[in-house]
């Protein structure tokens, strides 16, 4: 369930996609001077002030913190339902913070998990993801990314060791390379706009030879990896968009998160 604690001060390090950049103290509000806030109504229910969240504050997903990282436009990040995080992405639209701005040629609309994840933990992810319909991703070929999910490493200056992408325009791919593209998947068809995909995720992050990556869509397993993964450093969540510069806008929902640090029953 989400819960919008309104913008928070904090200082720690927010990692980007092959970058690394410390953030200062945030404080925003909404554009009517309301802090967010959620009125629980039930387990499944919540009535949200928008917009949800504002730049710079923290939401609660599974008794997880997270901050948003986004151009703080109205459609830059909403709830859609006390479940559900809908994230949006037109062109030029970049994150600010108070002494970080996103440079030309990256934009974004995101949240960062708060929690770090030590290496060789056995981390569990669950979620649903939705990419809208609309154009075609033009974000992709050399030198060019369009990243929906990944674990990032902390205080480290290198792309994601594990990330959720499209790559040759609407293809789902798995990469986890944190110097060039490092591909266990790519899906030979083009996702399906407006469909409601379930993802579970299971994954051990160790340079040497004993790491372990296994990733499920809709019960059918299509990585099973065991070998070097990561650089060894702590690890957190990232989920929305964040991708080069494009003309395209781009919407993708995320629903029902749920990350463990233990072993997780996932289907064979």
């Amino acid at each position: 369930m989400l819960q919008s604690f309104g913008p928070l001060a904090f200082g720690f390090l927010v990692l980007h996609h092959g970058m690394s950049y410390p953030l200062a103290p945030v404080a925003t509000t909404a554009a009517n001077g309301a802090v967010n806030m959620v009125n629980e109504t039930s387990d499944h229910s919540a009535e949200i002030v928008r917009p949800f969240p504002a730049n710079g504050s923290t939401t609660s997903i599974d008794n997880n913190v997270y901050t948003t990282q986004s151009a703080d436009r109205s459609w830059s990040v909403n709830s859609l339902d006390a479940d559900t995080l809908r994230f949006e992405v037109r062109s030029g639209d970049r994150w600010v913070s108070s002494d970080w701005a996103d440079p030309v040629g990256v934009e974004r609309s995101e949240i960062a998990g708060q929690k770090l994840y030590p290496p060789g933990a056995q981390i569990g992810i669950a979620y649903d993801f939705m990419v809208e319909p609309g154009p075609r991703n033009s974000a992709s070929g050399p030198g060019r990314f369009l990243v929906f999910g990944q674990m990032h490493e902390f205080n480290v200056n290198k792309s994601p060791p594990f990330a959720v992408e499209l790559v040759n325009g609407d293809h789902m791919a798995i990469d986890i390379g944190t110097g060039i593209p490092v591909y266990l998947y790519v899906d030979p068809d083009p996702i399906q706009r407006g469909r409601y995909y379930s993802m579970q995720v299971r994954v051990k992050f160790d340079s040497t030879r004993d790491g372990v990556l296994q990733v499920w869509r809709d019960g059918v397993q299509i990585v099973h990896y065991h070998g070097p993964i990561g650089t060894g450093a702590q690890t957190y969540w990232k989920q929305g968009i964040y991708r080069s510069s494009a003309r395209e806008t781009i919407a993708v929902c995320f629903r029902g998160l749920k990350i463990t640090a233990a072993p997780m029953s996932v289907p064979r």
